[in-house]
């Protein structure tokens, strides 16, 4: 009987929309990147701290201010005086809407795309499955 397993990357095509997929390829690269601008998102009025967006997302603040900064330079945020707002266009509103929505439906799929940018060609279940036969 074959053996039925589901990569993380077939998870991810499945659940993921291809535009989705390809908007966290190019402009999300951590989860604390993903939570802090999902955050910023739900409270477009407020203005945010890097020790209060570390506070809500359980990162370090290090690790905050460097998925900030990677936001800011593709202009969905904007930093004054050391305070963070949204700063995103018409289009990346939608986008920024329809990837909470996915990714308070597909939690792991979305992070397995993220994930992925790191991982290389393979799948978690194939880098497993290579390991195993060694």
């Amino acid at each position: 009987m074959p053996e039925h397993t589901t990569s993380a990357d077939g998870m991810a095509t499945q659940y993921v929309p291809g535009d989705i997929r390809d908007f966290i390829l190019k402009h999300i690269a951590s989860v604390a990147q993903i939570e802090a601008l999902l955050l910023i998102w739900s409270s477009p009025e407020e203005r945010w701290s890097v020790s209060q967006i570390a506070a809500r997302i359980y990162t370090s603040e290090t690790e905050t201010a460097k998925a900030l900064d990677g936001l800011c330079a593709d202009g969905f945020l904007v930093c004054r005086d050391g305070v963070f707002g949204l700063s995103a266009s018409e289009e990346n509103v939608e986008m920024i809407q329809r990837l909470q929505q996915v990714y308070a439906r597909y939690l792991i799929p979305v992070t397995d795309v993220i994930h992925s940018k790191s991982r290389g060609p393979h799948s978690t279940a194939e880098t497993f499955r290579l390991r195993r036969d060694r």
